[in-house]
C-alpha cells in the first residue's frame, strides 16, 4: 500500500479521535518499542473510538502493517514468548511447593516443559524484533519509527530510502565503536589506515625491528651480465632472507 494511502487514513483516524490523538500515537509508541503487543495496542485503541469510529482505526492499522511488513507476526511471537515464560514461572512455584512437601524424588514427565509448537510453512516464521534476534534493527522496525517521529513534527511520512541509510549508519557506526575498544585492548595492525589482525602480539618497544633496513622490496642483488646496458630486475629475495624478515618481525 502507498504512503498515500497510509497518509489519508491517518488523516481520517486524528479527525476521529480529536484531542485522543496524542494518547492514541502514544501507545502505539509502547507497541513499537515492544513494551505493547499488536492485541494490546488494539484493545487500547478501541478504548478511545466509539463503535462507529472503529473502522478508522482499523483502515489505519491495516494500512500501517501493510506498510512496515513484519509487526504482526511479530506481535504474535511476543504474546507467545510471554505465555511460554508466565507457564514456566508457575511450573517453578508448584515444583517448589511439592519439594517443601516431600523430600524424596519425584519423577517429571519431560513433555509438560516443553514449548507448544504448531506446524509452519516454508517462509512463515515472521521478521522478529532486534531485541530478540539480537540483531541490529531491520529497515520495517526503522521504517515505522522513523513515521512515527515524523508524524509528531507534523510531516507527512518518511521515504523508504531513509531508513536504509539509517540501518547502514548504524551498522557503520556500531563496527566504529566495536574496533576502537578491540584496538584499545588488543594488538593489530594497519595496512593503508585499515585495522585489521586483532589480537596479534603487541611489538616489544624495547627490541628495535631491523626487518626493515634491509628491505628487498627497496633495494636487492642485481646480475648485470657482461655487455649488457645495465638495465635488469633485482633478483627477488632468497628462502633465508624471507625466514629471516619473518623471524624478525614475529619477534619484534
Amino acid at each position: 500500500m502507498s504512503a498515500e494511502s497510509l497518509n489519508i487514513a491517518r488523516r481520517k483516524l486524528n479527525e476521529a479521535l480529536d484531542q485522543k490523538s496524542t494518547k492514541y500515537f502514544g501507545q502505539m509508541k509502547l507497541w513499537f518499542r515492544m513494551k505493547l503487543t499488536k492485541e494490546e495496542f488494539d484493545a487500547e485503541a478501541r478504548k478511545l473510538l466509539n463503535p462507529d469510529q472503529v473502522h478508522f482505526h482499523n483502515e489505519f492499522l491495516l494500512a500501517l502493517l501493510n506498510k512496515v511488513g513484519g509487526l504482526a507476526e511479530t506481535s504474535i511471537t511476543i504474546a507467545q514468548e510471554r505465555a511460554i515464560s508466565q507457564s514456566k514461572n508457575v511450573r517453578k512455584h508448584k515444583r517448589s511447593s511439592r519439594t517443601s512437601e516431600k523430600s524424596n524424588f519425584d519423577p517429571v514427565d519431560l513433555g509438560d516443559y516443553l514449548p507448544p509448537s504448531s506446524p509452519q510453512g516454508a517462509g512463515s516464521d515472521g521478521v522478529k524484533y532486534a531485541a530478540q534476534e539480537v540483531f541490529l534493527p531491520d529497515h520495517a522496525l526503522v521504517v515505522g519509527r522513523f513515521m512515527l517521529a515524523a508524524w509528531d513534527v507534523g510531516l507527512e511520512g518518511v521515504d523508504d530510502d531513509a531508513a536504509d541509510i539509517m540501518v547502514v549508519a548504524t551498522q557503520n557506526f556500531l563496527k566504529n565503536v566495536l574496533s576502537a575498544v578491540l584496538a584499545q585492548r588488543k594488538g593489530y595492525k594497519t595496512k593503508r589506515a585499515f585495522m585489521y589482525d586483532f589480537g596479534a602480539d603487541m611489538p616489544n618497544m624495547w627490541l628495535r625491528n631491523t626487518a626493515k633496513i634491509n628491505d628487498p622490496r627497496q633495494g636487492g642483488r642485481v646480475e648485470i651480465a657482461e655487455g649488457s646496458e645495465g638495465v635488469a630486475p633485482r633478483c627477488p629475495p632468497t628462502i633465508d632472507e624471507m625466514e629471516h624478515a619473518a623471524a624478525l618481525e614475529m619477534a619484534c
